[in-house]
């Protein structure tokens, strides 16, 4: 099974368990760094002690990197759950198989991709609430659905381009590209 359909399984199953698993659980704090996930943050980059799942031996590729944007309750407040979306990087889910800085770094830009997408669906909930003055559970899942096939398709993309890393002039330009993408959108970076 390939790294984006993996990604798109394990978002379909995050945002479609939203509504059956919140009234279960308590709000937690959310933690920036557990023994499973990494939550983006400005100041964090990935090591190679971060990817833990076991190495698939049958791939061609030096790495998998399993990162996701995920909608997690963060309040409760007059019966109504508050929302946060999160870039999130699961330990568990991605693999390396090499010490060649550059394959992480190739990796860390998938996460900041992540990151890049959560701050335009960021963007499309504040002008949800704008409008509306709310943003509903099922604001949450359209935005999440629509924005996350456009993810997808800059994530295939990507790797397509830099030729999973080994083409260092293209790795530049979309290092470069998403740099300037993600302080374009600064005002909807969130700070844990």
């Amino acid at each position: 099974m390939n790294w984006i359909f993996k990604c798109y399984i394990l978002a379909f199953l995050i945002s479609t368990n939203v509504t059956t698993t919140i009234y279960a659980q308590s709000i937690k704090k959310i933690e920036k760094e557990t023994d499973k996930a990494i939550i983006w943050t400005t100041d964090k980059k990935l090591k190679f002690s971060d990817f833990q799942a076991k190495i698939d031996s049958t791939s061609s590729k030096k790495a998998l990197t399993g990162a996701n944007i995920v909608i997690v309750p963060y309040a409760y407040k007059n019966g109504v759950y508050e929302y946060r979306v999160l870039a999130k990087f699961h330990k568990d889910l991605s693999w390396i198989n090499t010490t060649n800085v550059l394959v992480i770094h190739h990796e860390q830009l998938h996460f900041d991709i992540a990151e890049l997408f959560a701050r335009k669906m960021r963007r499309e909930i504040q002008a949800k609430k704008r409008t509306n003055g709310l943003v509903l559970e099922s604001d949450y899942r359209s935005i999440h659905k629509r924005v996350f096939r456009s993810y997808i398709n800059y994530q295939m993309r990507y790797d397509s381009q830099t030729g999973h890393s080994t083409n260092q002039e293209e790795q530049q330009r979309w290092h470069a590209i998403v740099v300037e993408e993600l302080q374009k959108l600064e005002d909807y970076n969130i700070n844990l």
